[in-house]
């Protein structure tokens, strides 16, 4: 028997959702929550202390001819502070320049002996996007959304209070931390009124992952089942507690080994769906809008981080 436990998704509790009013509301709806531009260097202390199941994730572009990045967690603003976390991504290092991405720890004064290296996930002038999710003794790594390695953590999460990214990046535009360890399936009240976004990050596991958003009566408003098996993404609803019409146009534009982000806009006719903070298709509302009561996500996958915001231009 599968057990259900639903909880609240606190609106107050979550990220702001940074948009431009300039943009048109289509360029808003593909940033990322708290999308904005950063000053670089980088540094900023973190409001709350890091937790398991928390993923801290780092967005920019690599200039054109890097050297090196830095990542690190800091006990401390002093500029000698203990480094929990140190991730060095090295462009000139490796065969023919390949590059490495270097882990390691500083503390009282001294790096450790145990610099521990793999191949540089990152390319040049292109998009850099990293996560690192916080785990029992461990780092995930994820770079371009692609689990790079898991790293022992030699040090404590107590007292890591700063975050900082320094190097040849060109633009920084999204530094953001939350989640926690999901129970599977999940389900929150949610609340998906028009006019907010639900934002969900995870890792498939498998086949299917189905995407649930309910009316009061529990009849189905919206599931949206990306079905890795079939290489589709199916929406459907249900009006008088009858299925109707399944809808699979669109290119299947994931992959089963990578970290994937959707985002579900619920305006006035219809939903908005991006995927990977690309549109991917419209789904018309079968019911009352207004009526968008409690979020589930259950099926073969590692939920990350689940927010739901203001979406601005709606």
């Amino acid at each position: 028997m599968i057990t259900r436990t639903i909880v609240f998704l606190s609106l107050a509790a979550l990220a702001t959702c940074q948009g431009d009013a300039a943009d048109p509301k289509e360029t808003n709806y593909k940033k990322f929550i708290g999308e904005q531009d950063y000053k670089l260097p980088f540094k900023t202390r973190v409001s709350e202390p890091l937790a398991v199941g928390q993923t801290i994730h780092a967005v920019g572009t690599l200039s054109e001819k890097p050297t090196r990045v830095d990542f690190n967690f800091h006990k401390g603003s002093a500029k000698d502070a203990d480094l929990p976390l140190h991730f060095s991504i090295r462009f000139n290092e490796g065969i023919l320049g390949s590059g490495k991405l270097i882990y390691n720890t500083f503390e009282n004064g001294n790096w450790s002996e145990d610099e521990q290296r793999i191949s540089n996930p990152f390319k040049a002038g292109q998009e850099f996007d990293l996560r690192v999710r916080v785990l029992e003794g461990k780092f995930q790594v994820f770079a371009n959304r692609v689990e790079v390695g898991v790293f022992t953590q030699r040090l404590p999460l107590d007292g890591i209070d700063h975050v900082s990214i320094r190097g040849d990046l060109s633009k920084l535009r999204l530094f953001h931390y939350g989640g926690r360890i999901f129970p599977n399936p999940y389900m929150a009240v949610a609340g998906l009124t028009p006019g907010k976004r639900l934002d969900i990050s995870a890792l498939p596991k498998g086949k299917r992952v189905n995407i649930n958003l309910y009316r009061e009566n529990k009849e189905y408003a919206l599931q949206v089942s990306i079905r890795y098996n079939e290489g589709a993404v199916v929406r459907n609803a249900m009006t008088s507690n009858v299925w109707g019409k399944e809808e699979r146009e669109g290119k299947f534009p994931l992959d089963k080994k990578q970290v994937f982000d959707i985002t579900i806009i619920n305006e006035e006719f219809s939903f908005q769906i991006f995927l990977n903070n690309q549109r991917f298709t419209t789904f018309s509302h079968r019911g009352s809008p207004n009526d968008i009561k409690t979020l589930e996500i259950d099926g073969d996958v590692e939920i990350q981080t689940v927010t739901i915001n203001d979406a601005p231009g709606v």
